[in-house]
């Protein structure tokens, strides 16, 4: 179930920041980034409940490294620790616990 008032999907992002903690925070359940400079980043939505879902697609031309919520983790890769997201390929990521989330990687 989406947060209410939380966007379905965000067009035409453009990532920013090289840490966690100046990453662009992504709000919306589906998020494109088609602007994405080299070390830039993404950060996931702290907010989001059990089970909620964000999509994230690089259509930039570079990696774009996705962080969890500060004190989270992305499959099993570390407390804080960045997922990277090669150039057109996306990700779902599910938030499994407060502090677990899963990401299926496209091919």
């Amino acid at each position: 179930m989406a947060n209410i008032g939380t966007p379905p999907s965000a067009e035409s992002l453009t990532a920013i920041g090289t840490t966690q903690a100046t990453a662009y925070t992504v709000l919306a359940e589906v998020n494109r980034f088609s602007t994405v400079a080299s070390g830039t980043g993404a950060i996931l939505d702290s907010t989001k409940g059990r089970g909620e879902v964000q999509s994230i697609f690089n259509d930039g031309a570079n990696n774009l490294s996705v962080y969890p919520p500060v004190g989270g983790e992305i499959n099993d890769l570390g407390t804080n620790s960045a997922i990277l997201l090669a150039p057109n390929t996306a990700v779902e990521f599910t938030k499994i616990t407060d502090l677990i989330w899963t990401g299926i990687l496209s091919a």
